[in-house]
């Protein structure tokens, strides 16, 4: 085999910064084993990885040695979003677990509730119901699928990753290797396969295990990251925080009428049972329901704009105190509390062409908000498998579309970053940047709906295994190979990635320009609100510039009754109403984007004669 020395050396470019982690007292391998695929790390996304390559026909060692309290610990990642739902159920074969965890009923932002004992007209929201009406629900036709694509949970991490490994360690070719911490890693080449030697936690255990390929999911300890050197540095200036607990004994009674939402046709949304996101000056905090009367609470704020002094506790329950609304949260109650200080990392290499791949908080982790963290590493991991079987199976290792996955999982994770960097600024808050810059994000999400449900289809008929495909689905992964990323949705899916998450950035920066100058030169606006639904899916966005004259600043519609070619069965390709949701809503945004920015030239024209017959008088 390779030295250490030998293989660090040939890791040319971005891998010039490699490093031995070679431990010098650990002991002589003892045991040897070879698969096709190490996966490193035994939490979600590596039990994932491990089950998903697995079906794939591949051999797979699935290695580390968390501790109890690590295995116990309840992290982040109780919301499930996007593509997360999906993946668990289908690949984590997960459906009666999420079916038993706590019910996500949509994701809700809130602004201006500092202070106040409920959500009156002073509060500026948005937010999305995403339960479907039930003639919907009637129409599909694999009621597994339903729950696959449209079923999101809140889940208990520890309770989810017990039950992955207990499913990994029933998976037929992967070797569940439970009492191994890496130690040294040597890169192969095109002859030789990598070689990870491990030893357990008092070194009593050790061995090596060699594999063509190598999946880092050992989340902020970042091994591969780390030893290649594939950080992106993040020296513009945005940083954050994180702080976050679990408190028992939240039960429904703490929830009551005020937590309501009512519709225009009488339908009511329970904002405590979705994801509910309450901004700040610098901050936003989470409030996510769990089984068993607990939740889960998270303050995340900018280290450039602190909104409280001291250390990142004092910083959570100063934040908390805040909020009347939430004067049940108490010490007493806190059954674990974790930070980061840095909160935010990102990498340039999703997938090595030296056969390894960095996947979970291993390869990049920006901000909680919208719960991208577990969602996006369920589709990179989907590409990996993709990858790593065509190279072991077929003896092909495409470089094309590595170099795809790489371009637009980074410029995924650019479009993240721009969706929480303007709202941690002064100009949340201003009340049509918040609705602008929500719908700005509603855009990139709802765009990839197609993808989500072509994906679901894929998962829900195959289980994950290429073994069951029928020609069809072979067809719909191969385009999903393509598109199943934030940045290769629909419309936007010739554009190159970066270039979308270029302009997805300045659109940003320019809706909060305009906010920033309304707030510096006393335009004030009225609190705003958007309560949207799957049958009530677009906000009244013209309604914006004359919202001061409405009796109540509300963009919210009533429910409409769609047509029957729009109901979706579960069977299609390309659905009409996941088809056509990313155009319309690019035209709902520019229409919002244009009425933003001639209204701000109207009010500035205003101000600047008021100024002058002022000077001239």
């Amino acid at each position: 085999m390779p030295e250490s020395k030998k293989s660090a050396t040939s890791a040319k470019g971005d891998e010039s910064a490699a490093k031995s982690t070679k431990d010098p007292a650990a002991p002589a391998p003892t045991e040897s084993i070879h698969a096709d695929v190490c996966v490193m790390g035994f939490g979600v996304v590596g039990l994932i990885n491990a089950i998903a390559l697995a079906k794939r026909g591949l051999t797979v060692v699935c290695v580390d040695q968390p501790t109890e309290k690590q295995q116990q610990s309840y992290k982040v990642g109780e919301s499930l979003l996007v593509y997360s739902n999906a993946f668990l159920r289908a690949i984590g074969e997960l459906d009666d677990a999420l079916e038993e965890s706590f019910g996500k009923e949509g994701f809700w932002m809130a602004h201006g509730l500092e202070g106040r004992t409920s959500f009156d007209e002073s509060v500026s929201e948005w937010g999305f119901e995403s339960d479907l009406p039930p003639h919907w629900i009637e129409k599909i036709e694999n009621p597994l699928f339903h729950r696959t694509m449209f079923k999101d949970s809140q889940i208990v991490r520890p309770e989810i990753e017990a039950v992955l490994r207990e499913k990994a360690q029933r998976t037929e070719g992967l070797t569940f290797l439970d009492r191994g911490l890496v130690r040294d890693i040597d890169l192969g080449d095109e002859e030789n396969d990598h070689v990870l030697r491990w030893s357990s936690r008092d070194k009593k255990d050790s061995g090596e295990i060699s594999a063509r390929w190598m999946v880092d999911c050992t989340g902020r300890s970042r091994v591969l990251a780390r030893r290649y050197g594939h950080d992106i540095p993040l020296d513009d200036g945005f940083a954050t925080t994180a702080a976050w607990a679990q408190f028992s004994h939240c039960s429904d009674e703490l929830f009551d009428e005020r937590w309501n939402f009512s519709f225009p046709d009488g339908d009511v949304a329970h904002r405590d049972r979705n994801t509910l996101h309450l901004w700040g000056d610098g901050y936003w905090i989470w409030l996510i329901r769990l089984n068993d009367d607990r939740i889960s609470v998270g303050v995340t704020f900018s280290q450039n704009r602190p909104p409280e002094d001291g250390n990142a506790r004092d910083v959570f329950w100063k934040i908390l105190r805040r909020y009347p609304l939430l004067d049940w949260l108490h010490e007493d109650n806190v059954l674990e509390f974790s930070a980061y200080r840095d909160v935010q990392r990102m990498t340039n290499t999703f997938i090595s062409p030296k056969r390894y791949a960095m996947v979970g908080d291993a390869s990049s982790i920006i901000d909680a908000f919208y719960s991208q963290g577990i969602s996006l590493s369920m589709s990179a991991s989907w590409h990996i498998a993709n990858i790593a079987q065509r190279d072991v199976r077929q003896g092909h290792l495409d470089l094309d579309y590595l170099d795809h996955v790489n371009r637009a999982a980074t410029a995924d994770w650019r479009i993240m970053r721009s969706m929480v960097r303007s709202k941690y600024g002064p100009a949340i808050a201003d009340s049509r940047f918040f609705i602008l810059d929500h719908l700005l994000d509603y855009m990139i999400f709802g765009a990839a709906l197609l993808g989500r449900f072509r994906v679901s289809r894929w998962l829900t008929e195959t289980g994950g295994r290429t073994d069951e495909e029928t020609v069809e689905l072979a067809k719909l992964r191969a385009g999903l190979e393509r598109r199943l990323f934030l940045s290769q949705s629909a419309p936007w899916h010739h554009v190159d990635p970066h270039r979308f998450a270029g302009l997805v950035e300045k659109w940003h920066q320019s809706i909060e320009s305009r906010a920033v100058w309304r707030l510096e030169n006393g335009v004030k606006l009225p609190p705003t609100k958007a309560g949207l639904r799957a049958h009530a899916a677009l906000p009244g966005v013209w309604r914006l510039p004359y919202v001061h004259k409405l009796a109540k600043a509300d963009l919210t519609l009533p429910a409409i009754k769609e047509p029957e070619f729009m109901k979706v069965t579960g069977h299609e390709h390309r659905p009409v109403l996941m088809m056509g949701s990313g155009p319309m809503l690019v035209t709902l945004n520019a229409l919002g984007t244009l009425l933003d920015v001639a209204d701000t030239k109207v009010r500035k024209v205003r101000l600047a004669l008021r100024r002058r017959r002022g000077a001239s008088s």
